[in-house]
């Protein structure tokens, strides 16, 4: 399981913009890209990187993305939870390196 520690953030971040009520994961990325604070997606970019690199394993990762981010369908898009999150974080910092 993982902990409280570190899905905190990453409890507020998805579940703050990825759910049932979004138009489409696209649209929530990039109205959080255009409307957070600078210094909010710079914690956001530290806390999802920090849980991307942490020590539980690749399932218990998507096990818990999975459960968190309920406005995405997974399988649908032939990509792992993870991956989505991998691939958020990376958009998040290259938007961060353009502002």
């Amino acid at each position: 399981m993982i902990e409280t520690e570190i899905s905190d953030p990453v409890f507020r971040f998805l579940g703050g913009h990825f759910h049932q009520d979004i138009e489409s994961p696209e649209e929530a990325l990039n109205e959080y890209l255009n409307e957070a604070s600078q210094k909010l997606k710079e914690k956001d970019l530290i806390a999802l990187t920090e849980f991307v690199n942490s020590d539980y394993s690749e399932a218990d990762k998507n096990e818990f993305l999975e459960e968190i981010a309920d406005g995405i369908y997974f399988p649908e898009d032939d990509i792992t939870p993870l991956e989505w999150l991998k691939q958020v974080t990376e958009q998040i910092r290259k938007h961060l390196k353009t502002t």
